[in-house]
C-alpha cells in the first residue's frame, strides 16, 4: 500500500534506541499527543514539539526518522504528521529528540493506546498473493499468513490477529497446524488446505509440506 507523501508510518515497538552525550531532563516537550491518549487504529495523527521555558531548540526529530520536524511559525511548535499502521494495537511509543543552539541534545516521549474501532463488516477478505499456495520445507517449519481486510470507510489494513475476528482452519491437522493469529505450522508431509474467515467472508490457502531437502540439495520451485 502506498505511503502519503509528507506522513511517516509508525510501526508498533519501532522506536529505536539513541544514544546521546547529554540528554537534560525536561529540555523539550512532546505538546501532542498527550502521554496516554488513546488513539484508533490506523490513525493520522501530527506530533507537536516545544522546548521547555528559558530553552530553545534548532531542530527536532522523531526518533525512527532522519527527517527533521518542520517548524511551525503559527503555533510556535516542531510538528511532523504520522500515520499509524493499520496493524499496530495496544501502547505505542512515541520519542522525539532536538537540539539547541549550543548543541546539547535533549528527548521526550509520550506511549499513545492505540484501538480498534466499533466493530465494521468486512467488503473484501484476501490472502495475500505470494500466500495463496504455500510451500513449506520439512517439517516444523512456519509462516505467518497475511490476511488483508477492506473497511467500509476505504481503509485497508492487515487483519490476520484475532482481535479483529479472522478465524482461521486446517482441513488435515496432521499436516498443517494454524493459530489463532495466522501462524502456520508444518507437522507432516502432504497437501491441505486452510480456511479463513471473517465475519461472512472467507478465502483460502492451499499448503504444501514437502521433505526437507538434503544438505546441497537444490530446492524445487
Amino acid at each position: 500500500m502506498a505511503r502519503p507523501r509528507g506522513i511517516h508510518v509508525l510501526a508498533l515497538s519501532c522506536v529505536l534506541a539513541w544514544s546521546f552525550q547529554a540528554a537534560p531532563a525536561g529540555a523539550v516537550e512532546i505538546v501532542s499527543p498527550k502521554d496516554g491518549a488513546v488513539v484508533p487504529i490506523g490513525a493520522e495523527i501530527v506530533i507537536q514539539v516545544r522546548p521547555s521555558p528559558g530553552d530553545d531548540i534548532d531542530r527536532a526529530y522523531l526518533a525512527q526518522s532522519d527527517e527533521h520536524m518542520k517548524h511551525n511559525s503559527l503555533t510556535g511548535f516542531f510538528e511532523q504528521k504520522i500515520r499509524l499502521r493499520g496493524d499496530s494495537l495496544g501502547p505505542i511509543p512515541i520519542e522525539v529528540w532536538s537540539k539547541n543552539s549550543k548543541g546539547i541534545v535533549s528527548s521526550a516521549r509520550v506511549t499513545v493506546h492505540v484501538n480498534l474501532p466499533p466493530v465494521l463488516p468486512l467488503i473484501s477478505l484476501r490472502i495475500h498473493a505470494d500466500q495463496r499456495r504455500l510451500v513449506l520445507d520439512g517439517i516444523g517449519e512456519t509462516r505467518d499468513l497475511q490476511v488483508i481486510g477492506e473497511f467500509p470507510d476505504g481503509t485497508v489494513r492487515f487483519v490476520s490477529r484475532s482481535v479483529f475476528g479472522t478465524i482461521y482452519q486446517s482441513r488435515n491437522e496432521e499436516i498443517v497446524q494454524v493459530d489463532a493469529n495466522g501462524v502456520v505450522t508444518a507437522v507432516g508431509i502432504g497437501e491441505t488446505t486452510i480456511i479463513v474467515r471473517n465475519g461472512d467472508k472467507e478465502v483460502q490457502s492451499k499448503v504444501t509440506v514437502r521433505p526437507k531437502p538434503l544438505e546441497g540439495e537444490k530446492k524445487e520451485t
